[in-house]
């Protein structure tokens, strides 16, 4: 053993000249469970990942997006006429396009009137997990039901194509803004309107909107009701999965008037396609970074660790004296420090 140890690269400290003591060894413990607890933090966000959001100027060129919505509005469907004008100068009858249904206006349970929903950006599990795509049903002829002849409200819904800039989707009644061979007598024009749904992109009826389960209420013939939505289209992604949608934050005015005023009553939405894109999508780094990372964490820690157990023993010896050192005990063996 003598001779084995003349070629100890790394010679130990003669025991003798050792003193042993708890104190080292109870930062030691307390060194290596901080490091255990980063240690399992770290592969819980390794195998978890990060969501991670990403704004760009859109990359692919789209003519086209679609508005969906769903609305009950208390004025008789005959009445009624929709346009989408554009700053392209096209403009077109929507209400082909459009599902009409003539029924009693009411306001549904639960539905915000004059308010609307907050705007909250929904999570990407969240998104995900509503993301089911859907149609809008068929029409329903109420011609035949029972009293349909008393009905004061129209059904709107369905979804519309238009051109991918600044537009405007208008409802009003006939006769006041485009010319028409008919005119909507003043006691039956009642703009006070429920809108169940309005989006943008493809129909996930599941994901909430800013003016989803909101209502307006109009005392007057005469009255129009503006909003302006700033769209931003949002695409979600997670473990291959990709679900394209589009946010909009939203602002609204409100007018009444007389007929004198010759303006257009009616509700009026303002759209604006944004050219940015985010990107909000589940994240992993690889492994080896992953390593790396951990290894320079955990070796970044034990260094603070070793030198703030100095500097609180350099503290205490310079303070009270060498006896409460938390390393050096001097020649009295039965010595002992702050800690014992």
């Amino acid at each position: 053993m003598a001779s084995l140890k003349t070629f100890d690269a790394f010679p130990k400290t003669e025991a003798q000249h050792v003193v042993k003591s708890s104190k080292g060894g109870w930062s030691s413990i307390l060194t290596y469970l901080f490091l255990l607890f980063i240690a399992w933090s770290e592969f819980g966000s390794y195998f978890g990942g990060y969501v991670d959001e990403q704004y760009a100027v859109e990359k692919q060129l789209r003519e086209t997006a679609q508005i969906n919505m769903d609305l009950y509005i208390s004025t008789p469907c005959k009445w009624l006429e929709v346009v989408a004008k554009d700053q392209t100068k096209d403009q077109k009858f929507v209400s082909e396009e459009l599902s009409f249904e003539d029924m009693p206006f009411f306001i549904p349970a639960g539905v915000k009137v004059g308010k609307r929903n907050e705007l909250i950006t929904p999570g990407l599990d969240e998104i995900l997990g509503e993301a089911i795509p859907a149609k809008f049903r068929d029409r329903i002829d109420t011609t035949g039901f029972e009293g349909h002849e008393g009905f004061d409200g129209c059904h709107v819904f369905g979804s519309i194509p238009v051109n991918m800039v600044r537009g405007e989707l208008q409802i009003t009644p006939k006769g006041f803004g485009l010319p028409h061979y008919g005119r909507a007598p003043i006691d039956e024009i009642n703009f006070s309107h429920v809108i169940n749904e309005l989006s943008f992109g493809p129909f996930y009826p599941y994901i909430d909107n800013p003016l989803d389960n909101t209502a307006r209420l109009a005392g007057e013939p005469f009255k129009t009701y503006n909003y302006y939505a700033s769209v931003v289209p949002t695409i979600y992604r997670k473990l291959g999965a990709s679900v394209h949608t589009s946010q909009y934050s939203l602002s609204e005015v409100e007018h009444t008037f007389s007929e004198k005023d010759r303006r257009i009553p009616g509700i009026f939405l303002t759209y604006n396609f944004e050219a940015l894109t985010i990107t909000v999508s589940d994240e992993r780094i690889s492994f080896f970074q992953f390593v790396v990372r951990l290894v320079a964490m955990l070796s970044f820690i034990v260094y603070t660790a070793s030198w703030a157990f100095r500097l609180v023993d350099s503290a205490l010896v310079l303070i009270f004296g060498s006896k409460w050192s938390l390393r050096y005990q001097g020649d009295n063996r039965n010595s002992h420090g702050i800690l014992e």
